[in-house]
């Protein structure tokens, strides 16, 4: 099942004649006007900013409040001292060999000097 050149260049441009349409008529449109009073427009934006605003310091106050929280515990740990690890116990093939490398065989080896 192939496809003609013809065919599949035709297919291509979709349903772009419809979107130019669209395109132009919200263009022709113009920009969209602003509904109601300036004043009443102006008083309820200026209470949603004073909103937002209010909003925007709570955040900040509750990460000042967690930083504050987080040095705290640091400070805690810090005092209490760090609890100390205790050694592992040389159990690995590279640990044997590397102690039996070490120590030598205590056998020398007789030659030329």
């Amino acid at each position: 099942f192939f496809f003609s050149i013809k065919w599949f260049a035709a297919m291509t441009r979709g349903n772009q004649r419809e979107l130019d349409r669209a395109r132009a008529q919200k263009k022709l449109a113009g920009p969209k006007k602003m509904e109601g009073d300036p004043l009443v427009r102006n008083a309820t934006d200026a209470a949603a900013l004073d909103q937002k605003r209010a909003k925007k310091a709570a955040q900040l106050e509750a990460m000042a409040e967690k930083e504050r929280n987080d040095a705290a515990i640091a400070a805690q740990r810090e005092a209490m001292g760090k609890k100390k690890k205790k050694k592992e116990e040389a159990g690995g093939l590279d640990d044997l060999l590397a102690a039996g490398l070490a120590g030598g065989s205590g056998k020398k080896k007789g030659g030329k000097k």
